[in-house]
């Protein structure tokens, strides 16, 4: 397996449109947009974001798997290795490795856009995501999970915060961007839960990415009911459910 030089990347984009699984986060290496790498056996392409999410393009035969399972599934790499996939014949070759897990996750599309209605609760203010304000955002699903930098993100990346004075509330953003979709990450700080800002601000990312002439897509774990609430709540429709595969830890 051959690891490519970032300045060829271009070369990968039609590779990245072929992965069946997800193309925002391939497509958002291939271009050049977001931090990864690519690797290449052959007919085969392996796409690893800088957020640990890995996809693969091609026929995925075993000796390409194999090198997968051994160079970066249980291997120790410099971050974390999740492949996700939709294709039965990857879960099934790795079904039976002890070291691994293997989960689900749910793919959406965007069929509808809900009218955005005021701000759920006056005590917020809503601000587009600035220098100025991205190093009060705090949690797990933020600009830091999927750019490299703060500074990649608010030249690349845009989104909105909600917060209440000085305190960070909930966050909606740009979690990867191709030239056609952009995927959503949504956070909100625990002690301002139920108050609708997830939604709210998942509308607003909505409306803007549709703006931009390009499409929204959402995806979450399979067991993430507040999740799959907002998707629906926001105008998704579940398209298809991925495997994660990943080290057992």
């Amino acid at each position: 397996m051959k690891k490519i030089n970032k300045t060829d990347y271009a070369k990968y984009i039609e590779a990245a449109k072929k992965c069946t699984a997800n193309r925002v986060y391939p497509m958002s290496i291939a271009t050049g947009v977001q931090t990864g790498e690519i690797y290449e056996d052959g007919e085969n392409v392996l796409f690893w974001h800088y957020c640990g999410f890995a996809y693969i393009s091609g026929k995925a035969d075993p000796d390409f798997l194999e090198q997968i399972y051994q160079e970066f599934l249980v291997a120790d790499t410099d971050r974390r290795f999740l492949l996700i996939t939709d294709s039965d014949f990857v879960t099934d070759y790795y079904k039976n490795h002890k070291l691994l897990k293997q989960d689900k996750r749910v793919e959406y599309d965007h069929a509808s856009l809900p009218e955005i209605s005021s701000v759920p609760d006056k005590q917020f203010i809503i601000e587009r995501i600035t220098d100025d304000n991205i190093s009060c955002v705090r949690g797990g699903i933020v600009p830091a999970f999927s750019w490299e930098s703060d500074n990649a993100f608010l030249e690349h990346g845009f989104g909105y915060l909600a917060r209440r004075d000085t305190d960070f509330a909930a966050i909606a953003f740009s979690s990867a961007i191709s030239p056609e979709e952009v995927d959503i990450g949504v956070e909100t700080a625990e002690s301002f839960r139920h108050h609708g800002l997830a939604l709210y601000l998942a509308n607003r990312m909505c409306e803007e990415i549709i703006t931009q002439r390009k499409k929204p897509v959402w995806a979450h774990a399979e067991t993430n009911e507040g999740s799959r609430k907002t998707a629906i709540g926001a105008g998704f429709k579940p398209c298809r459910v991925n495997t994660v595969i990943h080290k057992n830890i």
